[in-house]
């Protein structure tokens, strides 16, 4: 299995070259298109028919700005697409940046973003909404969130793969398989409170293997009791495996609101320093 469409958000952030070039480097293993998106940062509701709006006016001196910052990060995109020799496509949306990726990754076998930096803020939301959150619960693809904390090398060879059993886990499972594919060593985690594990679980296990395995992908099971806090102990055990990339689903306790991410979800996505790839 391969990618065919991998979608990142361009922009002028200093975590953009890092987030493209990694989004690159996937295209090239993968023959896939690169589709670079960058947003004005207005919403479609505000202007439904695009950018249009008289030169020298009021609102083009608002909105000049905004598209001309937009422009320039496609043409750094562009340039970093060019130097990987893959196959890409800058996009000029005008709309809101997190509403704008929701739209597009529809097309798109993955979404490529970065994690929320505290420290740079281009104010793309509301401080409340967390922009990974909102796209990993509404995009309806993979996403893949590229940490901030140091430099993405390469593509994942090493995967720590979650599993409890959910349909968020089936989901990652399965949108992670390119990546998987491609790994040199997958790890399928299962984080369950109480061991043994029981006939029915065991056997849970046993698929979930099997699937992989006919896909391709041999991976080796490790089983482990979070205690009381799944986020972190998914963290300890790719450092101790030495992964380079962890696949699980996200759960959050209301289907409308990324505000109610659930607890492991909320740790991962903050605090990891590895790539994460998550599906809701």
């Amino acid at each position: 299995m391969r990618y065919k469409t991998v979608l990142v958000h361009a922009d002028l952030s200093r975590h953009a070259p890092e987030r493209i070039a990694l989004a690159a480097d996937l295209c090239a293993e993968h023959g896939a298109h690169l589709i670079g998106a960058a947003m004005t940062g207005i919403s479609r509701e505000v202007l439904p028919n695009g950018y249009n709006v008289a030169p020298g006016s009021l609102l083009a001196g608002y909105f000049d700005p905004l598209e001309h910052a937009a422009r320039q990060a496609l043409d750094a995109f562009e340039a970093i697409a060019a130097r990987r020799g893959v196959s890409y496509e800058p996009r000029l949306v005008c709309d809101d940046v997190a509403d704008g990726l929701v739209l597009l990754a529809r097309f798109a076998d993955l979404l490529v973003v970065s994690q929320d930096d505290p420290a740079e803020s281009l104010g793309y939301a509301a401080p409340a909404v967390r922009m990974p959150d909102h796209l990993v619960f509404h995009a309806a693809r993979p996403v893949l969130v590229v940490p901030a904390a140091h430099a993405a090398q390469g593509c994942a060879r090493r995967v720590l793969l979650c599993w409890n059993g959910s349909r968020e886990a089936a989901l990652a499972m399965a949108g992670a398989l390119p990546l998987l594919q491609r790994a040199t060593h997958t790890t399928l985690a299962w984080f369950a409170p109480a061991f043994p594990v029981d006939s029915a679980s065991a056997q849970e296990l046993a698929d979930a293997l099997a699937f992989l395995k006919r896909h391709g992908v041999h991976a080796e099971p490790v089983l482990r009791d979070p205690g009381h806090d799944t986020g972190h102990a998914i963290l300890r055990l790719a450092a101790e495996l030495d992964c380079d990339l962890v696949a699980m689903g996200c759960f959050g306790h209301s289907q409308f609101s990324e505000l109610l991410l659930g607890g492991a979800s909320r740790t991962v996505l903050r605090e990891a320093a590895l790539p994460v790839l998550m599906m809701h």
